[in-house]
Order: structure tokens, then sequence, then C-alpha cells
């Protein structure tokens, strides 16, 4: 008779408990801010720069005017050049002497108005503001950054100035209110698009912080 040996299974390999991912936080992806300042659970409302009808309308308007005068002026100096309509012949009644002059003076006038240009370039692209779930964020800087904050149970107010002209192209000054020192209270925030959504977003954000 023969004898069948039992068959020995091996205990079912462990399984370690799958734990969930991390959620991440909904809102936008931001494009202006720098994602590092978010913390895992802060969520982005918004984030905006200054309109350029604040700061570049003034500087381009000036280029070109100073490009016009300055080319009137040269094509005055030196006749080779195509006259500009009416300019031209106005600055030639003021003489050769005359027409050079205002040729240099045009001519630096145009360099201050580039300058002029690539400094409000520049400060329309350094300054970022941010509405989070739980802060208020002025980002500065293009290669190194400076952030300053407003935790959003410190605000206490949200103020908008908007003249007519504003208006009509929809920004405005912001200026957060909040308790203690911190360094951005009552800060304007110039040239801000649609400041009554971020007046919005920011007591929406405090109203549902808890302690308020």
């Amino acid at each position: 008779m023969t004898s069948s040996t039992p068959t020995v299974q091996n205990p079912p390999a462990y399984m370690p408990p799958t734990l969930p991912a991390p959620s991440a936080p909904t809102g936008p992806t931001p494009r202006l801010l720098h994602p590092s300042v978010l913390s895992p659970k802060e969520t982005l409302l918004r984030e905006t720069r200054a309109t350029q009808l604040h700061y570049l309308p003034g500087p381009i308007l000036a280029c070109l005017l100073f490009s016009i005068l300055g080319y009137s002026a040269v094509a005055a100096a030196h006749t080779a050049w195509p006259a500009f309509p009416y300019l031209t012949s106005g600055i030639v009644g003021l003489g050769t002497v005359a027409a050079h002059y205002l040729e240099y003076f045009f001519g630096l006038m145009l360099l201050f108005s580039v300058l002029w240009l690539l400094i409000r370039y520049a400060r329309w692209t350094m300054t970022v503001y941010a509405v989070t779930s739980g802060r208020v964020i002025v980002q500065r800087g293009i290669i190194s950054r400076d952030f300053d904050e407003i935790p959003i149970a410190q605000v206490r107010a949200v103020e908008i100035h908007q003249p007519i002209f504003q208006r009509l192209f929809g920004y405005g000054t912001v200026r957060v209110t909040s308790e203690g020192g911190n360094r951005i209270a009552n800060e304007a925030w110039v040239g801000v698009p649609d400041p009554f959504e971020i007046q919005r977003l920011i007591n929406t954000a405090a109203a549902t912080t808890p302690g308020r």
C-alpha cells in the first residue's frame, strides 16, 4: 500500500497595506508664483501681475514721440534723408544749427525714454501678487526673489481705489490692512487687474478660516 505525502502549502507572502496617495491641493497650477512657496495643503486661488496698462503706455508713447521728432530733426539737418511731413519743414525753418541741436536733443530724449521703458518693464515683471487659501503673498524679483506674506487670519480689510480711467480698463489699486506690524500691511498694490475679484477671494478665504 503506497502512502501519500501530504502537500505543504507555503503561507501567502506578506503584502504591506497600500497607503492612499496624498491628495494634491486643488486650484490652478502656479505660473508666476514660485511653486515652492505653496505648502502641500495650500490652494492657490489667484495670482497676477499688475496690468501693462499701468506701467507701459507712458514710456511707449514717449519712445514713439521722440523717435518721430528725432527723425524729423535728422531729416532737417541732413537733406539726403526723406522729410517727415510737416515736422521736418518746421525744423528747417529754424535753421541748420538749430536742426543739429534738436537732432542731438531728441536723440538723448529717445535714449532716456528707452531706459524708462526698460525700467518700467522690469518693475512690471518682477512683482507678482497671489491669494491662497491661507495667505496673501507678494513676490518680488526676477533672478533672486523676496517673498512677503500676510496670513489670511490677520487680514482685517481689503480696500479698493479705482479712478474712472482705471475703472474703464478694469484695474485698480488694492490695499490689504492687517493686524500686527506686517511689512506689506497697508501697502498699495497698484495696477491690479480685476481688483474686486481679488477683494472677494481674500474676504471669502478669511471668512472660511478657523478662528475668524
